[in-house]
């Protein structure tokens, strides 16, 4: 027998630890993609009861085998492994590097298949002499490949690290630019099944509660969508792309290693019996044959898996955040039938694999243990007739061995290639979707392109948007809300005619805006024309689902479906309050800041202000960067904190020292209310400092005393700077009478149309009818 030959149980532990390394792909890969196999009892359920495929299936998904399955592979790969190498040096140092101690490894593969060969030769002859020249020889080859081995994991792991830091960091830019993760989000919410409640709808408005109501009831799946449903993004970011680097790697480096070895052992094995050689062929087909016909099904299951498991861990972290609603609703007993009936989709799942993954280990069993059998049945009459020595069965043996797992790949691996192909499909999808939502990206046409940071002259600029709840980056900028930005510090923005109707101090212009919901079926708003000059406060009404909220989501350029133009200020000089505000991980300190960083920026100070500033590190000052206009310290922001009635709020963080409370980092969603975390979020405003402030429903927590104070505050804030340059504009979305006393316009929507009129500065606070006139 030969010495060095790989062995059943060795195959197999060399198969867990590619599952140690690769397990979570498993994990990542939410969604399945049909692979010519019949679809699940579940998919065929809800194929034959709707149009749409099944809910557990991506919009992409067709249920026929593609064409060129392997070639379509292959170039998601390329795509997506080829940036890193082409763009990094280091990247590929590290990949010579990793070549080299392959070709190493290989080279002193075939060295001990000759040291057994002559091992067990001279064993068999009894020369001892030659026997501890062959075992010194030996040591010497150990010493030699034990270092060799050791680098090339080190540096194989040293390279997937490298590479995954590369592509997290090029996936998280692309994810955050132009809001692609807000496009990502409106594009899931609007292909899951959601209940609302009344309140719900009122806050959204009645553009997003008719896009949950028409997109909730199924999916659309027709073939000219061009932009596919992509779910939990952030395992797509966190674990497929771990998984991805790493056996990306360990798959290349094994087919280098099979490319090296077949030549090479080849070689030997043909020298020795050419007839075996030639069986080794037909051998290893047979059982690649048998692999992918009874073990196929394992690729449909793994996808269906990942989308059950995902599923299965949503429900429990839904009841996590929404615990108090379910516990005054006494709604646990729902929540645990819910998620009982989740956990027993994984579990019938779980079962069906280990069924086909035990099918599949009778083929690969039988395959490895002949693998031992058959070059020593074949070489034994050779050996018996006295025609070739004891050591040449041993290294045909092992040859034989290495060339039949080199053909194998597919054999021994064939469960981690199929979570690896399905991991491919998922990150392609992924970063496809990502592409598709990001106007300046899409043109390009490359997946992760990045697109030049362009010098911002202060001039007005275009954003286009594609950010609404069924994201169609492929419609023509006829059907597409344009949204333009301007810095207010150099230009102003234009009028309805700029060439004869300057309007220096408008700081707000929609011009010809029609806005729909996202099917495009129902018209909220059209043909509105608004100016709006600085210093001015408007307040926008109409009844509950006029589209409000969404004309705030349009002027925002969260919302895209509709026509017209929009002119505003670019990002850092607007300051947008959601009725909720976001309360980010950090300390009382980071809330007060958010999103401001820590640091005061002369750069945005309007004597500074020439339209060519630059960042400190050379690059052009991004027009989305929002910089402190002034150092605050603890002081500053205690006193702010009682401005905006959270005197106690820093003490009772900081068990009774206030100064330690602005460190303290807490949960501060749950710790604060609605009302406390509005005013904080008032307290944002005074220390952003921006010129145009657009408010939804941002005082409906407060009391009218706490609401008169946020406001009084809002018109006693400068712009700027230290300086008074100017009132600060703002508009409010609203219900309340009290809210009229705060704004000197009022835009009324009713009827798909608006209509500006002028607030009389002695309006009865409680004229209901005057707020809905």
């Amino acid at each position: 027998m030969p010495l060095f030959r790989r062995s059943p149980s060795n195959q197999a532990s060399n198969n867990t630890n590619l599952n140690d390394g690769t397990n979570t792909m498993n994990e990542a890969c939410d969604g399945y993609v049909e692979f010519g196999s019949s679809a699940s009892p579940a998919a065929a359920a809800a194929a034959a009861d709707a149009d749409a495929p099944s809910s557990s299936l991506p919009t992409n998904v067709h249920h026929t085998r593609k064409p060129n399955r392997f070639r379509e592979q292959f170039h998601s790969f390329h795509v997506m492994a080829s940036p890193y190498f082409h763009e990094n040096r280091n990247g590929r140092c590290l990949l010579l590097i990793m070549v080299i101690l392959t070709l190493s490894n290989s080279a002193v593969r075939v060295l001990f298949s000759y040291l057994a060969r002559d091992f067990w030769s001279a064993l068999y002859d009894q020369n001892i002499e030659l026997f501890y020249s062959i075992m010194a020889k030996f040591v010497g080859a150990m010493i030699l490949l034990a270092p060799i081995n050791v680098a090339y994991r080190y540096q194989r792991q040293k390279l997937a690290i490298a590479w995954r830091k590369w592509l997290t960091g090029r996936v998280l830019r692309l994810y955050f630019a132009n809001k692609v993760y807000y496009g990502l989000e409106r594009q899931a919410a609007g292909n899951s099944v959601i209940k609302r409640t009344s309140e719900a709808y009122d806050n959204l408005g009645e553009d997003d509660a008719a896009a949950a109501t028409t997109t909730t009831t199924k999916k659309s799946t027709t073939s000219n969508q061009s932009t596919k449903e992509v779910d939990n993004p952030d395992q797509r970011i966190s674990e497929d792309i771990r998984s991805f680097t790493e056996f990306s790697l360990y798959f290349f480096l094994t087919l280098i290693t099979s490319v090296i070895d077949l030549v090479c052992f080849s070689f030997i094995l043909f020298s020795i019996m050419p007839q075996l050689f030639l069986a080794i062929f037909a051998f290893a087909f047979i059982g690649t044959f048998l692999t992918v016909c009874i073990g196929k099904v394992l690729i449909r299951l793994n996808y269906e898996s990942l989308q059950r498991e995902a599923d299965f861990r949503f429900s429990l972290v839904r009841v996590r955040e929404n615990s108090e609603s379910i516990a005054f609703y006494a709604g646990e007993n729902v929540e645990e039938r819910e998620t009982d009936r989740r956990f027993e989709y994984v579990i019938d799942n779980m079962t069906m694999i280990n069924i086909a993954q035990r099918n599949l280990e009778f083929v690969t069993t039988y395959y490895n243990y002949l693998t031992w059998v058959l070059p020593i049945m074949v070489v034994a009459p050779e050996f018996f007739a006295g025609n070739v020595e004891l050591g040449v069965i041993s290294q045909a043996s092992s040859a034989f061995g290495h060339i039949l797992d080199d053909l194998s790949i597919v054999v021994n691996s064939f469960a981690d290639v199929s979570k690896f192909s399905a991991g491919i499909d998922r990150l392609y999808s992924f970063m496809s979707a990502i592409m598709e939502l990001d106007p300046e990206r899409r043109s390009m046409g490359k997946l992760l392109s990045v697109v030049p940071v362009a010098e911002f002259n202060g001039g007005i600029s275009s954003i286009s948007t594609g950010y609404d709840a069924i994201p169609m980056p492929s419609q023509s900028s006829d059907n597409v809300i344009q949204v333009k930005r301007f810095d207010p510090w150099v230009t102003t923005a234009p009028s309805f005619d700029e060439a004869s109707n300057s309007q220096p101090s408008t700081i707000l212009f929609i011009i010809g805006l029609r806005l729909a919901t996202p099917d495009n079926k129902r018209i909220l708003v059209d043909n509105l024309n608004l100016s709006l000059a600085s210093g001015s406060h408007l307040l926008i009404v109409g009844a509950s689902g006029s589209g409000k909220s969404s004309l705030l989501r349009a002027i925002a350029g969260l919302w895209s479906t509709g026509s017209g133009e929009i002119v505003r200020p670019s990002s850092e000089y607007v300051y947008f309050l959601p009725q909720r505000p976001y309360c980010p991980p950090g300390s009382l300190r980071d809330q007060l800041l958010y999103p401001s960083t820590d640091q005061k920026d002369d750069h945005f100070s309007p004597t500074r202000m020439d339209g060519n500033e630059h960042r400190p590190d050379g690059g052009p000052s991004p027009s989305d960067q929002r910089r402190l206009w002034k150092d605050w310290t603890d002081d500053d922001l205690l006193k702010l904190l009682e401005r905006v009635d959270l005197p106690h709020l820093a003490g009772r963080a900081g068990d009774g020292d206030p100064y330690r409370g602005l460190n303290a980092v807490l949960d501060w969603t749950n710790t604060l209310s609605l009302g406390e975390q509005q005013r904080l979020a008032f307290g944002r405003l005074v220390i952003n400092r921006p010129r145009l402030v657009i408010m939804d429903e941002s005082t409906s927590a407060l009391d009218v005393v706490a609401e008169r104070k946020m406001y009084q505050l809002l018109n006693d804030t400068s712009i700027g700077g230290e300086a008074r340059v100017g009132e600060l504009t703002y508009v409010s979305v609203g219900h309340r009478p009290t809210l009229l006393s705060y704004h000197n316009l009022k835009l009324s929507l009713r009827d798909s149309a608006g209509f500006v009129s002028e607030i009389p500065p002695n309006t009865d606070m409680v004229d209901e009818g005057f707020i809905l006139s």
